[in-house]
């Protein structure tokens, strides 16, 4: 199935939903800020958070974590390999280019405020993990919105809120976010979203792509991480930005020379991402002792692979075992 570029009208084909639309956005935005700031005590309150406990029961809060799951960087990096190796290339390579660009940006936003998670007896936080903004719930409305755009499904839509909703709810639920968290994720994720599809329509309307050379396209899709990761603070942009790297540099790469199709019988679709997400993950975790996160160059290096596995790797080893076709031939 091919899903065109991003391309305005964004969310409806009547004008007059197009504009209720992009006018809720931005009324949820500016209401969301309102209260975080004329309520700040409020949105950061113990109590609420205890309160919302009652919650963590048998299936209600298994629930709650299945949606937390939703919103996690691992089931993100197999959701869009599946989608790159088995449903559409574009839609998962840039669904997973949202991804990383908000994760990054929310990154930094958490190391500019240093704002503490909950302190809740039983809940255990990682080490050096700050709270403002909810990541979780800003990727939920980036990556689920920027999907629901480019699928142009009712359903999915459907989907998209009630994601966003329920990510959202979960980490206070399970007791690692405060509602300001939350909101945050809204305040600063739904600008995200609707800059990245002007950029995007922007950038389908001028060509800008099309009249860049392969080689300087691999060039920028390495230099720039690297780049970004010497300016920004902290372990995690290491890791975020090596991936975008290499999943960039693999894309271009396979795009232009390798040229799979992504169709195939449900048994080789299987095999695929069985396959795929265990050499991925070979990658991600096995190379840890060797390519280190604490030492920034080689925690970019291993993740950089793991990105360019997912794009060109993984796509080409299937064309070899013939569990994928090449265009051309």
């Amino acid at each position: 199935m091919n899903f065109p570029p991003v391309r305005k009208p964004y969310f409806s084909d009547d004008p007059k939903l197009e504009s209720f639309w992009i006018k809720f956005l931005l009324a949820v935005t500016f209401i969301s800020a309102a209260f975080l700031i004329l309520a700040w005590p409020l949105t950061r309150s113990v109590e609420m958070i205890v309160a919302l406990q009652q919650w963590r029961v048998g299936p209600v809060e298994f629930l709650f974590r299945v949606f937390t799951f939703l919103g996690d960087d691992e089931f993100f990096m197999v959701f869009f390999s599946v989608l790159i190796w088995s449903y559409n290339k574009t839609l998962g390579f840039w669904g997973a280019f949202v991804l990383l660009s908000s994760a990054t940006y929310s990154n930094l936003l958490k190391d500019i405020t240093l704002l503490e998670r909950p302190p809740l007896e039983g809940v255990i936080h990682p080490e050096g993990s700050y709270a403002f903004p909810s990541g979780h719930t800003l990727t939920a409305v980036t990556v689920w919105g920027y999907l629901a755009v480019r699928i142009k499904n009712r359903a999915f839509w459907i989907w998209a809120f009630v994601a966003v909703i329920f990510i959202g709810f979960s980490r206070m639920v399970l007791g690692y976010h405060f509602l300001g968290d939350v909101l945050a994720g809204l305040v600063f994720g739904i600008p995200f979203l609707l800059f990245f599809l002007w950029i995007s329509n922007l950038a389908a309307e001028k060509g800008w792509i099309a009249k860049f050379s392969m080689p300087l396209l691999l060039a920028l899709s390495l230099v720039v991480p690297i780049l970004l990761v010497a300016i920004l603070p902290g372990a995690d942009p290491a890791k975020i930005l090596g991936y975008l790297g290499g999943a960039s540099f693999g894309y271009i790469i396979e795009k232009e020379k390798v040229k799979t199709t992504v169709k195939g019988p449900l048994l080789y679709q299987l095999i695929k991402v069985l396959c795929g997400v265990a050499v991925l993950f070979g990658i991600i975790v096995g190379l840890g002792g060797l390519l280190p996160s604490a030492v920034t160059p080689l925690g970019f290096i291993r993740y950089a692979l793991g990105g360019m596995w997912v794009t060109l790797g993984a796509p080409f080893v299937f064309s070899v075992l013939g569990l994928s076709r090449r265009e051309n031939l």
